[in-house]
């Protein structure tokens, strides 16, 4: 756990706090680097995109086309426009984060498109002279006086009340989904989004402002690739990884290892009487128990119903305790198989028995270790295989010992 959470958030933090160092701190750079800091603010969401179409991410284009935009215009911006940059974008990748991915050339898609259009004709629009406006003066005063409005106690802050407020809203549900859902992609839009407030603070340092965009980029872009490597190797259901991630991790592992398949007992017949949602519910409790397993062991989905657990640097005697442990803590947990007249919300009182059945799941497992310097990882798993299947003619709910 404590390494899937320094994979996730250290490369976001090492780059924040290097943009933040080189912001603080301003060095002569040479040409090469200067012109750099000069294209990379609008190549690299270029970059970002290309590789959104490559992954098939669609919500991702359209902030990395909001990033190089502003990129491209923010020396030509007037201040009003500026702020106006400040109080929508945090809202825009707020939206991008919590909508679901449904392609460009769909409806939502074309929606999503018009909308930033929209919105974009309307920051530009606000550098429109209010005296050529007419009746409507008046209110064009009063909206560039709301956009531009600080609270009595904060005439020094460097964005106005109304931008600190869309950053802070952006900023606190961005942070929840995320300790709810540890997903690369809303670490990317957080770290995006403190990027975009740097900026902001940096207002008027046009190398400050380079970095910071600069940074922006990068994170969505570390963001991507480390949700693709998610989607590749950690399992969809159990959140747990999957049979890619065990062959590539038995690859790395020493001379002395211990490998279990995991099989759920009578699963096929589980799924014919409770149906599919209630067994996912059953591999997803599966998966958590035997994420705890101790013993230094790594749990995986084999595929459907079926598990893996390794036991790097032990022996199958060392690991057949950790093994019977938490098959003894998956029989004794009592999963409540919910009845089809249960109501949504709990009644205020007991109207009788709620048809709510509690079942009795059961795994059995199949154990084998390396035991000669000539056994390859294949080898091992299908001694493990055939230990499984003893566990099954033996009576299920047992550990056998290849």
């Amino acid at each position: 756990m404590i390494s899937h959470f320094l994979k996730l958030y250290l490369p976001s933090v090492f780059l924040l706090s290097a943009a933040v160092y080189l912001a603080l701190y301003p060095q002569s750079y040479p040409a090469p680097v200067s012109l750099l800091l000069e294209s990379a603010p609008v190549a690299l969401p270029v970059f970002g995109a290309s590789i959104c179409f490559w992954l098939r991410k669609s919500n991702p284009v359209f902030a990395f086309s909001l990033v190089a935009i502003f990129a491209y215009f923010v020396d030509v911006l007037s201040a009003t426009q500026t702020v106006a940059v400040y109080i929508i974008l945090p809202l825009c990748w707020l939206v991008l984060a919590l909508s679901e991915e449904r392609g460009l050339l769909t409806p939502s898609g074309f929606t999503k498109a018009a909308s930033l259009v929209v919105l974009a004709l309307i920051i530009f629009s606000l550098d429109y002279p209010a005296g050529d406006l007419g009746i409507f003066a008046n209110f064009w005063i009063d909206l560039h006086y709301v956009l531009h409005w600080r609270p009595g106690w904060g005439p020094g802050l460097a964005l106005p009340a109304l931008a600190l407020a869309t950053f802070s809203l952006a900023t606190l549900l961005l942070t929840v989904r995320l300790t709810r859902k540890h997903r690369p992609l809303d670490a990317g839009y957080l770290g995006a989004l403190i990027a975009l407030f740097g900026s902001g603070l940096r207002q008027g340092d046009q190398g400050a402002t380079a970095i910071f965009l600069i940074l922006i980029s990068l994170l969505l872009i570390l963001a991507l690739f480390q949700e693709s490597h998610r989607m590749a190797f950690l399992d969809e259901l159990t959140g747990i990884p999957g049979r890619r991630a065990l062959l590539a991790d038995m690859k790395k592992l020493g001379r002395r290892y211990s490998l279990a398949m995991v099989d759920v007992d009578f699963f096929k017949k589980f799924n014919d009487n409770y149906g599919h949602d209630v067994g996912d519910q059953v591999l997803r409790m599966i998966a958590s128990r035997l994420s705890q397993t101790g013993g230094g062991s790594r749990a995986y989905r084999y595929g459907g119903e079926e598990f893996t657990l390794l036991f790097p640097g032990k022996d199958a005697k060392e690991a057949i305790d950790y093994l019977e442990e938490v098959r003894e803590r998956i029989e004794k947990t009592a999963f409540v198989v919910r009845g089809q007249d249960r109501p949504n919300k709990k009644p205020k009182r007991t109207a009788g028995p709620s048809g709510n059945k509690r079942v009795k799941i059961t795994v059995s497992i199949g154990l084998s270790e390396r035991k000669d310097k000539q056994d390859e990882p294949e080898d091992i798993m299908k001694n493990a295989d055939r230990a499984l299947y003893k566990a099954k003619d033996k009576g299920r709910n047992c550990v056998i010992r290849n």
